[in-house]
């Protein structure tokens, strides 16, 4: 019988469609795609498949272990709140935090743009949606599409448009 982590790694990178995303993209996808957790828990979940082997971590990046492909999974998968209390069990008991290597601006401009946009009167879960919408009908980062729906919206982003712009250019 396979594991509910080979289960779920299988399950992400099935609907992903790819063999190979960052830790930001896994935690992202986890979290405001999919919505199977918080991001912080996303984070967890990630250290918590490369430790029982469903993924590797190499070179900045997350693959899928070998195999995974022929997995069969469970057409609407989510991880089980069993599974679920796992991670976040993990999370309490870590004093580090779980997440992808940072640049100097980090994986905390999302949440700063969130918080822009607030101020500027737009509701936050309308704001993330249309931040996802925008970037899956695009195909690009999450934090650019949210440029595009602040300035859409009338909000000034100026302070963060460089720090996006310098992510970017890392990712």
């Amino acid at each position: 019988m396979t594991d509910e982590a080979t289960v779920c790694a299988a399950a992400f990178f099935r609907i992903r469609g790819k063999d190979v995303v960052t830790p930001k993209e896994f935690a992202m996808t986890v979290s405001l795609d999919l919505k199977w957790m918080p991001v912080k828990e996303a984070y967890a979940l990630a250290d918590l498949l490369i430790e029982r082997k469903a993924m590797t971590r190499s070179g900045g990046y997350l693959r899928s272990a070998e195999g995974l492909n022929v997995l069969a999974v469970p057409i609407a998968y989510r991880p089980s709140e069993t599974f679920r209390q796992e991670i976040v069990a993990r999370l309490k008991g870590s004093t580090k935090r779980t997440k992808a290597p940072a640049t100097a601006t980090g994986d905390d401009l999302f949440p700063a743009l969130v918080d822009l946009a607030v101020k500027a009167g737009v509701p936050k879960g309308k704001f993330i949606s249309e931040c996802n919408g925008l970037k899956k009908k695009l195909g690009i980062d999450v934090c650019a599409a949210a440029l595009i729906v602040l300035r859409d919206h009338g909000a000034d982003a100026e302070e963060l448009t460089e720090k996006v712009y310098q992510q970017l250019l890392v990712h």
